[in-house]
């Protein structure tokens, strides 16, 4: 059995910062962020760098050959935190496939935004061009010096609506789908990054409080 998180919300939620908190108060989990993975392929892979610029979802067999590589490096006793996976009916299958493979115990978060609060967000996002540090604002990152850029795919307020209109078509439903399992619970994201994250605590401490790390 292998504990798993799901973190789920618009863009701009702030999954990642909340995933990182996360890890730090319960110990033990390794981040799979899908998109990150595949950013990080798409640096030496012309097509799939085009396709990110698009806004567009990579296809399926892309996103599953990086994701399972990434858990057969993981020890039997990690706990996995995913980040905007599954996000698609056809992910959901694969998500399904590997619950059943690696034997998932799975508990869901969807934090909650609106599609203003999405845009406003985006465009104040930075991220370093070395370790895919982020932040909301500019500056240096804290962990290599480099000088912090917009992501590539922030840019373009209609790229950006029409990530966002993927995902309620898209991602949505998978939302529900969990929702209607009782295995997912809903974060109200509106506030500081501080308020959210107590929402987060108060519902995760359920599953992990015994294993949170002093």
């Amino acid at each position: 059995m292998r504990d798993v998180l799901l973190l789920f919300g618009m863009q701009g939620s702030g999954k990642g910062t909340q995933g990182k908190r996360i890890k730090e108060r319960y110990g033990g989990f390794t981040d799979i962020i899908v998109g990150q993975l595949l950013r990080e392929k798409a640096k030496t892979d012309k097509d799939m760098e085009m396709l990110m610029k698009t806004g567009d979802l990579f296809p399926d067999e892309i996103v599953e050959d990086v994701t399972e590589k990434k858990i057969d490096t993981l020890s039997s006793g990690e706990k996995i935190l995913f980040d905007g996976f599954p996000r698609s009916e056809s992910q959901l299958l694969m998500f399904e496939r590997l619950a059943a493979k690696y034997q998932f115990h799975t508990v869901a978060l969807n934090i909650l935004i609106n599609e203003e609060e999405s845009l406003v967000r985006l465009r104040k996002r930075y991220v370093c061009p070395k370790c895919d540090y982020m932040q909301v604002g500019e500056g240096n990152c804290p962990k290599d010096g480099a000088k912090l850029e917009l992501r590539i795919d922030d840019t373009n307020p209609e790229i950006i609506k029409h990530r966002i209109a993927i995902f309620k078509k898209d991602t949505q439903p998978i939302i529900d789908h969990f929702k209607e399992k009782g295995e997912l619970t809903e974060i109200d994201g509106i506030g500081s990054f501080d308020e959210v994250t107590e929402r987060i605590f108060k519902v995760l401490d359920k599953y992990y409080l015994t294993r949170v790390v002093k």
